[in-house]
């Protein structure tokens, strides 16, 4: 409209310009005649008439001014964005203001002109006078017709008036409702408003400092970049020289894109308020520094060390990743201080002696007591010190190459350790071509105690020096470092010491060393993806991307494409490539017939008329419907795409290199978890998940003895074998095996027996290292040795081991974990994930059993994420690893509630912390540790809004905070947060044992509320394993249907088996498993039930059984509902799931049972004779019997958590 607006605003301009130009001309005109008249008339024209002329020239001078300002303000509304900011600067009252002068001077002109022609007859001009007469004639009709056209302009502009004056009332409306708002807040405690204004700038204080300290160090950084200067070290200086200058402009095009970043965050800290919302920007600000910290970890810059100075970085992540296995990647040169002329003698020995002994890197205990990792050049030759249980142990490796600051030539260092062997590899000048590779070192020590033991509490990582208050172990304790060091990678987790945590005297001008990249490869690590746009989307109709790999994993996300309408996503699965996609309605999963290996190969997706993946030799395609695709996706997918189209492949771990789409190389526009280069000696599998024994034949070299073997391991279950062997070679090995025996490890070799004194099923993980030989067995678990004593001739295990390994390592020649992707993947095996199972529930079992509902079998459509505790004793729980729950726990969930007292969340401890508790009290959000251990939020939070609330435990503290406002921590004496002993499960709501918050002034029975989102670390933890009385929220859009969420309806005398009979109804299950209908009596039965995907009726009818299942075309899992009918006629019985129909007749009778029996809808408390034990999980509607509906709420008895006519919308 507003397009069409500004259109007729300028044709009248147009029209207006026209009658301007003529209105000049025809005054032009006049101006000619009043000088003839002037001369002719020799002074017999009165001043009146004099007048009268010069005032028809006002009125045409009036006119021009009047429509130049028309042109002006017409100017301004066609510059104008919208309708909305035309009218905000008044331009239809100025249009109208305009029009109407321009319609009065067009009058007076009008009458000056007849007047003129009066006068000029008088003076007896009578043919001039006629001539005059017939020009103002035309002039006349000419501006009749501009008033004419003035009019029509002018019922134009009162519309539009019109509705100017309606958003005048409107704004006034808006006035009134502000005013009210006023008065509101005028309302608010001031000393309230106060205290979270406090709050909130002393939040947005911290975000400020902390970007403040980012920015500070990526300038230093860029000031660093700038002074990098290449010695001409080799013959290919030019090639060096080259890729600096392109790194440096590379970097000088990223650093202002990271600036922007991060003045986001400062605008971010700037808005943040009391506000749920603010979650939402505490999250992105975590995404900015997210990537900005891979940026920064994928500059190839190292950092120069003076001899002064000295970083320390954030220890690594997951202290349980380095127990049995760790890596590190370096690379490392010296600086040789060049002194004054006046004392170079004196100084040369001096500096020759301080060169050759320099302090490299410590990871290990602040107070340097216990097990710990180091580097340190001794006498000019680099030593690498490990010290596991007491022991130390030593690796002399080679001297390390000397220059001077400006020099790039550095030399590459790998350490691996494996529970107590160890080996380190050199290369000499890495970054010249003519580099040297020499032989390996290595340290096999004859010892059991091969765990790397770290207090998370005391863990700190020094590189090029250490705190004047710390002293190293005296293997380490030498000068601080005098030379550039580049820290790539610790295990294959990126390090860059650029993301320090302190920095001590590391000056901003000294030189920065640019080091050369070979690698062109991009390492995904696991847990992240790249994004890149889509160039011409709506261009090309065909697209061609191209993609190499390396990575041992056989489970991993590959390549995503898609938009509002499709999607398409290509992912190894079990070692199977799968294709998943959707596209007009059309549900696409394809399976390649072979296994496919990441390892050094070639992908291309091409994308036309069909889609098509190619991988090797093979393709798998589909038909595609021509469509925009915006962006596309490498490695993984944010969290919001998963939940929209339910992808659970894991992301990719590995390398990628050379993509190009469409021919180009790529420009990414989101970076998360990726790194550059390619650790190639790490991409090996190190973790499984077992439900069946490994079967490890491969990995021995049976002539070598003593056999070793040592891995890590965490189950709940009491027994099954883990890893087994059969015999190898002309020695009696006869099946070497691992196993767990009422949870005792069981070791068997060689025909001996050894079994450990303790149980080690407590689902967290252990160690084990095992020795096999003629003469006996070795066995130590978590570097406890076990005693011979046990040994004794137990009989093999047999039984399933259900849980995870890693690191499983059998000393084979490469001093690596195995690679478990190189092993045989029959049995139910999952590479590269380890998921534990719960551990049993029988300890959670309460007399009402039929309310109890654990997590239904099969599959499921998608977890949870929130519950309502509709009555005071509903809950649900969990069971989380326990090395996570007694570790720093941090807890976060959102709370819909308008209950002012209530059990939030517990988990009970024993010792010093006997319980976690989250709750409500007067309509506040409390926390407590324990007695007089107890913080609480100031603002209540039981207003029926969503509330974000986070809590966490650390060493000498625990905090809360609420919609981001973070209360007054805790304080914990004697650093208790350090040994939690917290326990499984952990409780939303009382659970069963709220009794254990007895004695602690905190409530007993659950909070009536909506929870959430619940998150542990910033993990989803899942759906519940165990729920009593919980129903999914409806606070977001419902519809019609029953929820079942594991209760069921009984309604009594109500159906019957005889001779015929129509069930029809309509679903959409959350779960593939459960019951759905159940009849039982003495001769007749009858169950409609799911079974993973199937729709399934088993019947008797009296005469005999009949089965029938049908699989639909569509997934049950599509969130969408499915159409069922089950009929019966005489012996025939027929099963229809929305257009698949499947048909089996029964024996012939002529007599049927008639008696009316109990239909059990949803599950039943009497299992016996139900096809599945779990219930129904999800919606109902539209359930009629015989054509007639049932209805669900004169149901006679409704048993657990059922949702009469409300489904939570999908």
């Amino acid at each position: 409209m507003t397009k069409d607006l500004l259109k007729n605003i300028t044709d009248i301009l147009s029209i207006l310009k026209e009658v301007k130009k003529e209105f000049e001309k025809r005054a032009a005109q006049l101006d000619g005649a009043k000088l003839e008249h002037f001369q002719q008339l020799n002074n017999s024209l009165i001043i009146a008439e004099v007048e009268a002329i010069a005032q028809a020239e006002e009125h045409a001078k009036e006119l021009k001014r009047v429509v130049t300002e028309l042109q002006q303000a017409l100017h301004t509304a066609t510059n104008s964005t919208s309708l909305v900011s035309l009218l905000g600067i008044g331009a239809y009252d100025s249009i109208i203001k305009a029009v109407e002068m321009a319609e009065k001077a067009a009058k007076e002109s009008k009458r000056a002109a007849d007047q003129t022609l009066k006068d000029v007859k008088k003076g007896g001009l009578i043919s001039r006078s006629e001539q005059l007469k017939d020009n103002s004639s035309h002039l006349w009709r000419e501006t009749r017709d501009t008033q004419s056209h003035l009019k029509t302009v002018s019922r134009t502009v009162n519309a539009h008036r019109n509705r100017v004056n309606k958003q005048k009332k409107k704004r006034r409306s808006l006035r009134i409702d502000t005013s009210s708002i006023g008065d509101k807040l005028k309302e608010i405690k001031r000393d309230d408003t106060a205290a979270l204004i406090v709050s909130v700038k002393t939040a947005a204080s911290d975000a400020n400092a902390t970007v403040s300290s980012v920015k500070e160090r990526l300038r230093n950084i860029s000031e660093e970049v700038g002074r990098i200067t290449l010695t001409n070290i080799s013959v290919n200086i030019n090639d060096m020289l080259t890729d600096a200058d392109q790194a440096v402009k590379s970097f000088n095009k990223a650093f202002p894109v990271m600036s922007d970043k991060l003045a986001e965050v400062k605008a971010l800290g700037r808005r943040m308020s009391p506000h749920p919302n603010m979650t939402e920007s505490i999250q992105r600000i975590k995404d900015i520094i997210e990537e900005t910290r891979n940026f920064v970890n994928r500059l190839s810059l190292g950092t120069t060390f003076n001899g002064k100075s000295h970083i320390e970085l954030h220890p690594p992540r997951d202290l349980e990743d380095i127990k049995a296995f760790t890596a590190v990647n370096l690379l490392l040169n010296r600086h040789h201080k060049t002194p004054a002329k006046s004392d170079v003698r004196r100084k040369r020995h001096q500096d020759e002696h301080r060169d050759g002994n320099l302090f490299v890197f410590y990871l290990g205990s602040k107070n340097a007591s216990g097990d710990y990792i180091g580097m340190a050049i001794r006498n000019t030759v680099l030593v690498c010190v490990y010290k596991l249980g007491g022991v130390v142990h030593e690796i002399e490796t080679s001297q390390i190459t000397l220059g001077s600051v400006n020099s790039s030539a550095v030399d590459r260092v790998i350490f691996h350790r494996v529970y107590q062997d160890a080996e380190v590899n050199v290369t000499k000048n890495f970054t010249s071509k003519e580099r040297v590779s020499l032989p390996p070192k290595r340290n096999l020590p004859n010892t059991m105690t091969g765990v790397f033991d770290l207090d998370p509490g005391s863990v700190v990582f020094y590189v090029g020096g250490y705190p004047d208050y710390f002293t190293p172990p005296v293997e380490l304790r030498y000068p601080k470092y005098r030379g550039a060091i580049k820290l790539s990678y610790l295990n294959d987790n990126p390090v860059c010491l650029f993301n320090f945590k302190h920095a001590v005297n590391m000056d901003a001008k000294q030189h920065t060393v640019k080091i050369a990249q070979e690698e062109v490869s991009d390492y995904y690590e696991g847990r992240g993806y790249r994004m890149a746009f889509i160039k011409d989307p709506d261009w090309k109709k065909r697209r061609l991307f191209r993609f190499h790999t390396n990575s041992r994993e056989t489970n991993a996300l590959l390549f995503y494409i898609g938009n509002n309408e499709s999607f398409f996503c290509v992912f190894v699965e079990r070692g199977f490539l799968v294709l998943q996609g959707q596209q007009a309605d059309r549900e696409i999963r394809l399976r390649s017939a072979e296994r496919v290996s990441l390892f050094d190969t070639q992908f291309a997706i091409a994308i036309a008329d069909k889609l098509i993946v190619y991988y090797g030799q093979n393709t798998v395609s589909t038909d595609h419907i021509q469509t925009d695709y915006i962006s596309y996706y490498i490695g993984g997918l944010p969290a919001e795409l998963r939940e929209r189209h339910n992808i659970t492949a894991a992301p990719l771990r590995g390398c990628v290199d050379n993509l190009k789409a469409d021919a180009e190389i790529v420009e990414y526009n989101r970076t998360i978890g990726v790194s550059s280069g390619c650790p190639v000696s790490s991409l090996g599998v190190r973790a499984a998940t077992l439900n069946s024994a490994l079967s490890v034949d491969s990995l021995f070299a049976w002539d070598e003895q003593p056999v070793r073997v040592s891995l890590g391991f965490r189950s709940t279950g009491k027994r099954g074998v883990v890893l087994k062997s059969g015999s190898q070679g002309s020695e009696p090995v006869h099946n070497l095996q691992l196993s767990l025996d009422d949870g005792f490890v069981v070791f068997h070799s060689f025909n001996y027996t050894l079994r450990s004194n303790e149980r080690y099923n407590d689902g967290v993980w252990h160690y084990v290292s095992a020795v096999g030989k003629p003469s006996g067995l070795l066995l130590s678990i978590d570097n406890v040795n076990v005693s011979p004593a046990h040994s004794d001739q137990i009989s093999m295990q047999r039984g399933k081991f259900k849980g995870c390994i890693a690191n499983l390592y059998t000393s084979r020649p490469s001093i690596l974990p195995a690679d478990l992707s190189s092993l045989s993947q029959t049995g139910d095996i999952i590479f590269g994930q380890c998921s534990q199972p719960p551990p049993p529930h029988s300890t959670m079992k309460r007399p009402q059993t039929h309310n109890l509902i654990t997590t239904p079998a099969g599959s499921q459509c998608r977890p949870q994420r929130a519950y309502q505790l509709y009555e005071k004793d509903s809950w649900v729980s969990y069971n989380l690893p326990q090395e996570n729950l007694n570790y720093r726990p941090h807890f976060s969930l959102d709370i819909n509630t308008k209950s002012s007292k209530g059990l939030i969340l517990h988990v009970a401890g024993r010792g010093a912390v006997p319980l976690l508790a989250l709750y409500m009290a007067n309509g506040k959000i409390k926390m407590s540790l324990g007695q007089n251990r107890i913080i609480q939020h100031k603002e209540k939070s039981n207003d029926g809004n969503w509330h974000r609330v986070e809590f966490s435990v650390e060493n000498s503290t625990f905090h809360l905070l609420v919609d981001g406002i973070r209360v007054t921590d805790g304080r914990l004496p004697n650093n208790e947060g350090s040994s939690l002993d917290l326990h499984n499960p952990v409780y939303l709501g009382a659970g069963t044992k709220s009794k254990n918050t007895k004695g602690h002034n905190i409530p007993t029975d659950s909070v009536i509320s909506c929870i959430r989102e619940f998150k542990m670390n910033d993990v989803f933890v899942g759906a519940a394993e165990v729920s009593h009385k919980a129903l999914p929220c409806f606070h977001g859009l419902a519809e019609e249907g029953t929820y079942f969420g594991g209760g069921h309806i009984v309604l009594d005398n109500y159906f019957t088996v005889g001779s015929h009979f129509l069930l029809s109804f309509k679903l959409r299950p959350q779960h593939l498993t459960g019951l759905l209908f159940h009849v039982q009596s003495d001769k007749t039965s009858l169950n409609v039930f799911l079974m993973e995907n199937k729709v399934g009726v088993k019947a008797n009818d009296g005469n005999g059984a009949v089965s029938v299942s049908v699989t639909p075309r569509k997934s049950l899992c599509d969130g969408k509902f499915h159409e069922v009918t089950v009929s019966k006629k005489r012996n025939a019985f027929q099963l229809v799931v929305d257009s698949v129909s499947k048909e089996k007749a029964g024996p012939k009778s002529t007599s049927y049972s008639t008696a009316l029996e109990s239909l059990h809808i949803g599950g039943t408390t009497n299992q016996n004779g139900a096809p599945v034990p779990s219930p129904f999980v999800g919606c109902l509607r539209n359930v009629k019997l015989n054509g007639k509906p049932v209805a669900f709420e004169k149901a006679s008895r409704v048993v657990g958590p059922v949702s009469i006519n409300r489904c939570p919308a999908n």
